[in-house]
């Protein structure tokens, strides 16, 4: 029933779901993997991923790890990964992410930024290997 985290930390291991019949109104924090099939209407604070279905209607700002959209969204997206739109899916609004992806047939209608893995700069910064070749 409960999973570990890459950091050791415990969470449900239960996905968190609104269904199709389900409209929610106002803020929304979740520990676990949200899907949305219904509306939502109000902030998205979701430490794991999101979907929003074929079916599903965010009329919010998510903030999560991931996202996929398959339905529509309005709003600003801020992820730490990914954004992925499908090609049923739309967005309109603003995206913050790593890395994104429009499929074919998906709609998108905002401004994206790309953050930058501070990581991998990091690493290449303190690189002290020289590497050479004779042409």
């Amino acid at each position: 029933m409960f999973a570990k985290t890459s950091s050791g930390k415990k969470t449900i291991g239960t996905d968190t779901l609104i269904g199709q019949a389900t409209t929610v109104e106002g803020k929304l924090v979740c520990e676990t993997d949200l899907r949305i099939e219904g509306t939502i209407t109000g902030d998205v604070h979701c430490s794991q991923n999101v979907i929003i279905g074929e079916s599903g209607k965010a009329y919010s700002n998510i903030h999560a790890s991931s996202l996929i959209i398959a339905g529509l969204m309005q709003g600003d997206v801020s992820v730490t990964e990914t954004v992925i739109i499908e090609s049923s899916g739309r967005l309109e609004g603003n995206i913050l992410c790593r890395s994104f992806i429009i499929k074919e047939g998906g709609k998108f209608n905002g401004n994206s930024q790309m953050q930058q893995d501070t990581t991998a700069v990091a690493n290449i910064s303190t690189s002290t290997d020289i590497i050479t070749s004779d042409l």
